[in-house]
């Protein structure tokens, strides 16, 4: 199993004031200097949300920060965690991907998805409507656009090309793969029909639940002649001690499972059904959190009950942990975590 690292893009409190240049920039430095110390730590992959319209999002745009990885890192994986299409026109964004995955030598995975806000759509000027039609035509289009020599067309619901060629081709022959973030059956399964692998980050789903979607997933792979690639995300901190990884941690993720419960953007969950129900104690068993030991035994779980190929860790969210201590988990995650997952490697 290969795991990875995201370098979340919100670089403060939601509904902040919108951010200085100087502010923002920094924030940028603060991405690299990220994705640099935890290649060195020994994770395999760097994986980018897309936000937009959002002043906490103080780098909304994945892939010039992508580029930025392509340049300043050797080794590991350059990817969306994820990217959404309905907001390109997808020969563009066929461009760009090819020239990311040649300037990196092959080293870009492209997690894609529907998208889910509304806003998102707005600040671009599109139907949000239509974002299902964009989404499978984009992928469709992206494909031909990495794999054909010659001149082609395309006639579609939402997109028309004529007599288009792209040129040069990504790296990787074919493109990179193409990972569907899904959280809902009918998306699921569409993952299945369409991707290279399946992206999930159950914020508190039961390993039970997440279980039944891999299947799912798996069966519809199946059905469609692919083979399967689970790709699992999860929040959390390893400290020295379980105490001070609780200490850092735990209650920033509960104000961010807040945030999420109070803007109706989490299935639904029978253990919580009002505000004051969301304490460390209820939400911990969602998180890898702890001493290495813990965080050992925690992904372990996660990820044999569910088959995962890759793991995505995040360690810092809109509120925090501060740069040092974030910098200083990611070391310590690769120094005394990743090594389990890697003897039989």
């Amino acid at each position: 199993m290969k795991i990875g690292y995201m370098p979340d893009t919100h670089g403060g409190p939601y509904n902040q004031p919108a951010p200085s240049r100087e502010a923002s920039a920094a924030f940028f430095d603060q991405l690299l200097l990220e994705g640099r110390v935890a290649e060195a730590a020994g994770f395999d992959g760097l994986f980018l949300p897309e936000r937009h319209h959002r002043t906490e999002t103080m780098f909304p745009a994945p892939i010039p920060l992508m580029s930025a990885y392509a340049t300043q890192t050797s080794r590991v994986d350059i990817g969306t965690f994820v990217l959404q299409p309905p907001y390109y026109n997808p020969m563009h964004l066929a461009e760009d991907i090819a020239m990311i995955d040649l300037m990196s030598r092959g080293r870009v995975i492209l997690g894609v998805g529907v998208g889910y806000h509304p806003d998102y759509f707005r600040l671009f000027g599109y139907d949000y409507k239509h974002r299902v039609s964009r989404f499978e035509e984009s992928l469709e289009i992206m494909r031909r656009a990495w794999t054909e020599t010659e001149p082609w067309s395309y006639h579609g619901r939402r997109f028309q090309f004529d007599d288009v060629l792209l040129t040069p081709k990504p790296w990787q022959a074919g493109g990179p793969p193409l990972w569907i973030g899904a959280a809902y059956d009918p998306a699921i399964e569409r993952a299945g029909r369409l991707g290279d692998g399946w992206g999930i980050l159950p914020f508190w789903e039961s390993i039970e639940s997440t279980k039944r979607q891999a299947d799912l997933y798996r069966e519809h792979a199946a059905k469609a002649g692919r083979e399967p690639f689970v790709v699992l995300m999860r929040d959390g901190w390893v400290a020295p001690t379980r105490e001070e990884a609780e200490r850092t941690f735990g209650p920033l993720w509960v104000e961010e499972m807040l945030f999420y419960y109070k803007w109706d953007l989490l299935p639904p969950n029978p253990e919580f059904q009002s505000t004051a129900d969301f304490t460390l104690e209820k939400l911990r068993k969602y998180m890898v959190l702890g001493a290495p030991e813990d965080c050992v035994e925690q992904i372990t779980q996660w990820t044999e009950a569910i088959g995962a190929d890759y793991l995505i860790m995040r360690f810092r969210l809109p509120m925090g942990p501060a740069p040092e201590k974030v910098l200083a988990c990611i070391r310590q995650f690769g120094a005394e975590v990743i090594p389990h997952f890697k003897r039989d490697s």
